[in-house]
């Protein structure tokens, strides 16, 4: 059913392995920065046959065409014009970029929801000038260092080693636009007008979007609950899947 939200359109969109149940809940996956559907492959895999899982590439990502977006609500609106095409209300996962465009969506349109998963995010995403500057100036180093900090210390170096090179094979205009879009984004005096069932995710470790974004989140959001998980970083989803699919699959459970 995931096919009739793309309706012709040149969309990236990766499914779960298992054909779709109409009688399962439905999961739409959203990376962040840089990132791409690919970024789920742990969820694609470890989530399907339970819940129906897809994983989607925002415009100038992965195999959605450019250009990208400077505004999370460019972003939301966009995301929000997919799910209207079609009958699907899933919850929305979004991972940092994406939690920010999940929580616009909610408060922009919240009926083309089923709930909120927001993984390693906050209502309030400042980026470092430096960081904004070095993607235009001095890309490759900057994506290094970006990549590096988005892991816990003990993470599997050929995490790291792929997460720089999907990474860098972006447009750096695309990047540098999407933490443009992070550092104009501030929802904090809104969080209370959204109404979802919401849950956070969190690594321990995570040095990007720390724990105390999503303490805030969840004491501003009526009803969020939220799932620390230990020896992970920004990439949560992809250094500790086991624990994050099962707080996913936690939530979703009479979704």
């Amino acid at each position: 059913m995931w096919e009739e939200h793309l309706k012709g359109q040149n969309i990236g969109l990766r499914q779960g392995r298992q054909a779709f149940d109409p009688a399962r809940p439905s999961l739409l996956c959203v990376h962040g920065s840089g990132g791409r559907a690919e970024n789920f492959l742990p969820q694609l895999a470890g989530l399907s046959g339970q819940v129906n899982v897809a994983a989607i590439d925002l415009p100038g990502h992965g195999q959605t065409p450019g250009p990208g977006c400077q505004v999370v609500s460019d972003y939301a609106a966009w995301l929000g014009d997919f799910l209207a095409a079609g009958p699907l209300r899933p919850v929305l996962l979004g991972h940092s970029l994406g939690g920010a465009v999940a929580m616009q969506l909610a408060l922009e349109r919240p009926h083309l929801l089923r709930g909120l998963i927001l993984a390693g995010t906050g209502s309030r995403l400042k980026v470092l000038p430096a960081i904004l500057e070095g993607l235009l100036n001095n890309f490759a180093p900057t994506v290094g260092m970006i990549v590096k900090y988005a892991y816990a210390p003990g993470a599997d170096p050929r995490l790291i080693e792929q997460g720089t090179r999907e990474m860098a094979q972006n447009d750096p205009q695309v990047i540098w636009g999407d933490f443009t879009a992070c550092d104009g984004f501030d929802i904090s005096h809104r969080l209370g007008e959204i109404r979802l069932p919401a849950w956070c995710i969190v690594g321990d470790q995570d040095n990007l979007t720390p724990l105390k974004y999503s303490q805030y989140l969840v004491k501003n959001i009526a009803g969020a609950g939220l799932t620390v998980i230990e020896q992970a970083g920004h990439m949560a989803c992809l250094e500790k899947p086991a624990a994050f699919n099962e707080a996913v699959l936690d939530f979703m459970a009479g979704r």
